[in-house]
């Protein structure tokens, strides 16, 4: 994935990164007990990715219930989100002893893409990330960013339930991006008997860390250990992380490193935006170069 460093917003590029997803609210119920939250995949990718890198633009539908100012004390750019009347979208996840997950969700004023909210300006993004979402919105997102000409490098993160109930689909939009993120089991249930995707992955293994797959390079990072108290919301964390790190000149290994272990802190605590995590977070950002390097570029691959 061609991602290359800046120094800020370069005047050809409105934002270096923009992050695709849905923001309200989560209730994730864990052997440790239940809480409600702010969550959703745009939300936790953009807390991650503002955090370390500065412009992170997030497009997301959100209702009238919804605290505004949470996403302005994070820094994020709100010029792609947009409230509308109704209540915002709400996810209700659980996680047993053994892994497997439960999930359903009302998506809200969210439950249809509304292009017309997306800014022109972010067409001309660098980077888009699709969060976790039903596929069909991805692949809606995927087909107008396509005919806007939007020459972005397009990730995308996959979420177990979806790929259970629509492996097609997800294998479609997993087709059509330049980066795909996903776990184990839904790298199983999309490719288990199935060509590996012909472009860069990153295969997530819980407390056993993550894969790079890539056709010019291959490694695994183990995770540190953590405390687990709800890992929901990780992948979003790392993805988040792994982005920005790379837009902000870090080779994929010391990228991935990092990312893996603030999404093992974020592990430990309730929700996606606990302290423990924020603070990781800022001991990345604070060990950061202010002039980052460009890292070499890989050749497009989506059509």
């Amino acid at each position: 994935m061609a991602i290359s460093s800046h120094s800020g917003v370069r005047p050809e590029f409105h934002r270096p990164l923009v992050l695709i997803g849905h923001a309200g609210f989560a209730t994730d119920q864990t052997a440790c007990g239940s809480v409600t939250s702010i969550g959703g995949s745009g939300f936790a990718a953009a807390f991650a990715a503002a955090a370390l890198l500065d412009g992170v633009g997030l497009v997301a539908q959100v209702g009238e219930d919804f605290d505004l100012s949470v996403l302005q004390h994070l820094r994020i750019d709100m010029e792609g989100v947009v409230v509308r009347p109704g209540a915002s979208a709400r996810f209700r996840i659980g996680q047993s002893d053994d892994g497997s997950l439960s999930f359903d969700s009302d998506l809200g004023v969210a439950a249809e893409p509304s292009f017309d909210m997306f800014p022109a300006s972010y067409l001309r993004a660098r980077y888009v990330h699709l969060g976790s979402a039903p596929p069909s919105q991805q692949l809606a997102w995927l087909e107008f960013l396509s005919a806007k000409g939007c020459q972005a490098q397009v990730s995308v993160d996959m979420f177990e339930p979806f790929v259970a109930a629509e492996p097609e689909a997800c294998r479609e939009a997993c087709a059509r991006a330049d980066f795909i993120f996903l776990n184990q089991t839904e790298y199983q249930g999309l490719y288990g008997s199935r060509p590996h995707p012909p472009v860069p992955v990153i295969r997530k293994h819980g407390p056993g860390g993550a894969e790079y797959l890539a056709e010019d390079i291959t490694f695994r990072i183990p995770a540190p250990p953590a405390d687990e108290v709800d890992s929901i919301g990780a992948g979003e964390i790392l993805a988040g992380v792994f982005l920005a790190l790379r837009i902000r000149g870090m080779d994929e290994e010391q990228a991935l490193s990092c990312a893996i272990v603030v999404a093992a802190e974020s592990v430990t605590e309730f929700g996606v935006a606990g302290p423990r995590v924020t603070d990781e977070l800022e001991r990345v950002r604070a060990k950061l170069r202010p002039t980052p390097r460009s890292p070499p570029g890989l050749p497009r691959t989506r059509s």
